[in-house]
């Protein structure tokens, strides 16, 4: 760290002497700084030393590093400028940082799934929801959360309208039944159905129970099926 600040220091020294152009400041500024990395950093391969890169670079822009670029491209300029170009700055760096971390938070609990039934079979990504511990009343078997999405691939021929109507023919779906709810399957009851087989990453489960939920949890979530916490 002594040795990457003092190098840092030597040619922040230096550099005014031969009174260079904006742009050469700038590639300067970035040489000192990769110089400064490769010196306080170890990195076990190519992806790891890139993170490092970012987050120095995007760092440094955001405590100052822009409004140095902004000045030595456009010139001087006032203070209030400067403050609104520190807080713009600041907040896209706050906004993407929190975007970034909830969809890294998100994919850890993110399966690939298989759901066969029949002829039929789909490949969808599935949430892993602490939060849903629903079962089904007759089979007592943990119940995955679908959304009309992908109930319409699997029985293309039966219609929203028939489910929230209650007007299904029983012989068209595999252990219909509706269930009395009040979670997050939202409303008074909930379409439950089994399916022959629901594949997660390299797990098999045979007639697992499906219900379709209109809650609109894949707003939330991101995916089309919410996985119950027995499945983790």
């Amino acid at each position: 760290m002594i040795l990457s600040s003092l190098v840092g220091v030597a040619i922040s020294v230096i550099a005014p002497i031969f009174k260079l152009n904006a742009f050469l400041k700038i590639l300067v500024v970035l040489f000192t700084s990769c110089i400064m990395i490769l010196i306080s950093f170890k990195y076990s391969s190519f992806k790891n030393l890139s993170l490092i890169f970012a987050v120095f670079f995007l760092s440094g822009f955001v405590y100052g590093g822009a409004c140095f670029a902004i000045k030595e491209l456009f010139g001087d300029f006032p203070l209030f400028v400067v403050a609104i170009i520190c807080l713009i700055t600041y907040l896209v760096y706050y906004f993407a940082q929190k975007i970034i971390f909830r969809k890294k938070k998100l994919d850890n609990f993110v399966y690939k799934l298989k759901i066969k039934d029949g002829k039929n079979l789909i490949e969808e990504e599935g949430y892993l929801d602490s939060g849903n511990v629903l079962y089904d009343t007759i089979t007592n078997k943990p119940i995955v959360l679908i959304n009309f999405d992908v109930f319409s691939k699997l029985y293309k021929d039966i219609s929203c309208l028939a489910i929230l109507t209650k007007k299904i023919n029983s012989s068209s779906i595999k252990n219909g039944h509706y269930i009395k709810i009040n979670s997050i399957g939202r409303g008074t009851s909930m379409l439950v159905f089994t399916v022959d087989e629901l594949k997660v990453e390299e797990k098999c489960y045979k007639n697992a129970s499906l219900g379709l939920s209109f809650s609109g949890f894949e707003k939330s979530f991101g995916k089309n099926v919410l996985l119950h916490c027995d499945y983790s």
